[in-house]
């Protein structure tokens, strides 16, 4: 806003002024609107609903642009909350998802329990009934001499008989090859029994506290989970 000179008494006034405050010139002429009637033609108040003259009814007068601009703004106003609302649920669904992908990834040790778990589970008479429970390690043996350590990978398990009833036991795998049971008397006969007697002494070993030996812990829901188990 700046000030100017009233052109009739030269005072200064605001140039938004409509008329001098000091003399009264109008500076700014006000225009009345004014409407006609669309049959006769001859000028009507511009709320009148019909001609005063010849009795037509006067249609309404259509929004001006600014309405129309007013009207868009809401629209807009109202899908903004809208648009964002729907980009943080997006967002966090895509957030949700990656964490869920990277929660179910395996470590080295736990893809190796994982893979004796489904050996295990196929080796059951009734695949559907194997469950897992919770107690699942890996022993790792640092054997002098050999490049990688022997790794077992021992848990306990259950699954229904063939009499339908549900048994437990422990399973024992060596090196990604199940080996046997924990709890079965060792038979001579056994294509495993010298892998067994190995295992036996390397968790006496284990119990001495000898430096060749790594506990490692799984965590069994991760395995649970991995293979759709409750």
């Amino acid at each position: 806003m700046a000030m100017i000179k009233c052109p009739e008494c030269g005072q200064e006034i605001s140039d938004k002024a409509k008329k001098c405050v000091n003399c009264g010139k109008i500076l700014i002429e006000e225009t009345v609107p004014v409407k006609y009637c669309a049959e006769c033609g001859k000028e009507i108040e511009i709320d009148s609903q019909e001609c005063p003259f010849c009795g037509c009814p006067v249609a309404p007068e259509k929004k001006d642009n600014e309405t129309i601009i007013k009207i868009n703004q809401k629209v807009k106003r109202f899908k903004l909350p809208i648009i964002i609302t729907a980009a943080i649920l997006i967002v966090a669904a895509i957030t949700f998802g990656v964490f869920q992908y990277i929660g179910s990834l395996l470590s080295e040790d736990e893809q190796i329990a994982y893979q004796s778990a489904v050996v295990m589970k196929n080796r059951m008479r009734d695949p559907d009934s194997f469950r897992l429970y919770d107690e699942m390690f890996l022993l790792k043996w640092s054997i002098d001499g050999e490049e990688n350590p022997r790794t077992y990978c021992v848990f306990k398990y259950g699954g229904a008989n063939g009499y339908g009833a549900i048994t437990t036991n422990e399973a024992i795998f060596q090196d990604g090859e199940y080996i046997g049971n924990y709890s079965e008397e060792l038979d001579e006969d056994d294509s495993n029994y010298i892998n067994l007697l190995i295992f036996n002494s390397a968790i006496s070993l284990y119990a001495l506290g000898d430096d060749d030996f790594e506990m490692v812990e799984i965590d069994i829901n991760k395995i649970k989970n991995k293979m759709g188990l409750e």
